[in-house]
C-alpha cells in the first residue's frame, strides 16, 4: 500500500497488515507519537484519500490515530511533524556569544554557546539563521561540526554595512537569537569515496564543519580542499589548519584568482581540481560560494568528466538556474 503523506509529499511503502505509524518508523521516519509515555493522540493525522481500519472499524475521512490504523488501499494523509530520514527539526534558541574576534581577510570568527540542556541538532554543512534587531534574518554556515555540542562557530566577512552592524549587534547585546538548522548540503551520511571539497572565501565555513564531521568520524576516503579567493591577504586563520596538515588522507589546496606571482597557486578552483584528479567519475563533490562561481564550477567539472549528480550546493536550492 501506498500512503502519501502531506504536506511533506513523502511516499510510504508499506506491507499488507501494517500500521502506519510502524511502516513510517521501519522506513527511517522520524513520527510524532509519545504511546509509551501515556499520551495518546500524539500520532493523529488527517485522512484526505482512501480508506483505513481502525480497531475493527473503516474509515473514509476525518481524524485517525496512525499507530492502530491499517491502509486498505492507497491514501493520502495529512501528519503534520514527520521527519524524512536524515531531516531534523527547527529549533530557536538564544545563545550567549562567547567569541568575536577578527581573523584575517577582512573576516570574524563568531563563537555562540546554545543553553545547557537544549540539544543543538544539525549536519555537518548546514547553516543557521540569525535575528537582528530590526527583525531581519541573516544565513551563515555553521563552521562548527555536530560533535562540538553546545558551541557554535561562523566566519563573517565584514567588508559591507550590514555585516558591520550584525558584529556591532552581537558584541553589544552579547548573545544571539538563532534558528537551525538549514540547508540539505550536508554529510547526514559519510559517502563511500573520496570528497572533493569546493570553497571560495568564507565558503570556506561550511568546509570546515565537514572536514572536522569527518576527521571525528575517522573518515578514511581521501578529502581534497579547495580554498580559492581572490588576493592571498584574503586568506584568513583556520584555527586547526596545522592539525590538518598532519592527516594523511586531508589534501590542503590553497587557489588564488586574481594575483598571480605569490608563493601558491593560481587561477580558477576548477582548474586546481581538474589538474589534480583525472577521474571525476567517483569523487562526491561539495561546493561553496556565489551563485556565478558555483554553476561555473559545476559546468567546467561536468566537462570534464564528472555527473552533475556528484556535486552538491546550497546554491542549488537558494538560487536555482533555469
Amino acid at each position: 500500500m501506498r500512503v502519501t503523506l502531506q504536506p511533506s509529499g513523502a511516499v510510504l511503502e508499506l506491507v499488507p497488515g501494517e500500521r502506519i505509524l510502524e511502516g513510517a518508523r521501519r522506513l527511517g521516519y522520524e513520527c510524532p507519537q509519545a504511546c509509551r509515555n501515556g499520551v495518546c493522540h500524539v500520532c493523529a493525522a488527517l485522512l484526505v484519500e482512501g480508506r483505513v481500519q481502525q480497531a475493527g472499524e473503516v474509515r473514509d475521512h476525518g481524524e485517525f490515530y496512525t499507530c492502530i490504523a491499517e491502509p486498505l488501499e492507497d491514501c493520502i494523509v495529512l501528519w503534520d511533524g514527520v521527519l524524512a530520514p536524515g531531516e531534523l527539526p527547527l529549533h530557536k534558541l538564544s545563545c550567549q556569544l562567547s567569541e568575536c574576534v577578527e581573523v584575517g581577510g577582512d573576516v570574524w570568527r563568531v563563537r555562540l554557546r546554545a543553553p545547557a540542556g537544549r540539544a543543538v541538532r544539525y549536519h555537518a554543512g548546514q547553516y543557521l539563521m540569525i535575528e537582528r534587531e530590526n527583525g531581519e534574518k541573516s544565513a551563515f554556515s555553521l563552521a562548527s561540526a555536530p560533535h562540538a555540542g553546545r558551541e557554535l562557530e561562523l566566519h563573517v566577512l565584514v567588508r559591507e554595512d550590514s555585516a558591520r552592524s550584525l558584529i556591532e549587534q552581537l558584541q553589544r547585546n552579547q548573545m544571539a537569537r538563532i534558528e537551525l538548522p538549514f540547508g540539505d548540503t550536508h554529510l547526514a551520511e559519510l559517502p563511500d569515496g573520496p570528497l572533493v571539497l569546493i570553497a571560495a572565501g568564507t565558503g570556506m565555513a561550511q568546509m570546515h564543519s565537514l572536514i572536522e564531521h569527518c576527521r571525528a568520524s575517522g573518515f578514511k576516503h581521501p578529502v581534497h580542499l579547495y580554498w580559492g579567493v581572490r588576493r592571498p591577504e584574503d586568506f584568513y586563520e583556520i584555527e586547526h589548519w596545522d592539525q590538518w596538515k598532519q592527516l594523511p588522507n586531508l589534501f590542503l589546496h590553497k587557489v588564488v584568482s586574481d594575483l598571480c606571482g605569490w608563493e601558491g597557486r593560481c587561477g580558477l578552483l576548477h582548474e586546481a581540481v581538474c589538474e589534480d584528479i583525472s577521474d571525476l567519475k567517483a569523487v562526491h563533490v561539495y561546493a561553496s560560494g556565489s551563485p556565478a562561481m558555483i554553476y561555473g564550477t559545476l559546468d567546467a567539472l561536468v566537462d570534464a568528466g564528472m555527473d552533475a549528480h556528484q556535486m552538491r550546493a546550497d546554491v542549488f536550492a537558494y538560487a536555482p538556474r533555469p
